[in-house]
């Protein structure tokens, strides 16, 4: 998340999780002070994924952002499916357990280990790619 920061980017959490657990998965990540522009939990969305439903409320919450220049990260091609019906692109990990095969079925645009990975190829990744664009 410092990486999408300094690349001037802006970040929002789309969970599917109650408020509780997404509380103490920010702890788990560290993500308890304000590198995150946005979040949403489950009571943000009628729908769960594959419905487009999460990623919707959190664009919602940018306000100045369009579907057109977000990118989804998911380690799920349910991920990938909700964000493609936000007209959303996705990029998938490979640690959720899902194979490359289905998250590239599902739409993801690019494929990575972990966010180790992410991190380390980051300039030439679609996000880095879209932090040269803004």
């Amino acid at each position: 998340m410092r990486r999408v920061a300094a690349a001037g980017l802006r970040s929002a959490l789309a969970s599917s999780a109650k408020e509780e657990e997404l509380a103490a998965l920010k702890r788990i990540l560290g993500l308890e002070d304000d590198r995150l522009d946005a979040e949403t939990s489950s009571s943000d969305a009628e729908h769960s994924k594959p419905f487009p439903d999460i990623f919707e409320a959190a664009l919602a919450r940018l306000p100045g952002v369009t579907p057109a220049e977000t990118i989804v990260i998911g380690d799920t091609p349910y991920d990938a499916e909700a964000a493609g019906r936000a007209g959303i692109r996705a990029i998938g990990m490979l640690c959720g357990g899902f194979p490359e095969a289905d998250l590239r079925a599902a739409g993801c645009i690019a494929i990575y280990r972990d966010p180790a990975h992410l991190l380390a190829e980051f300039d030439a990744s679609p996000l880095g790619g879209a932090a040269q664009v803004q």
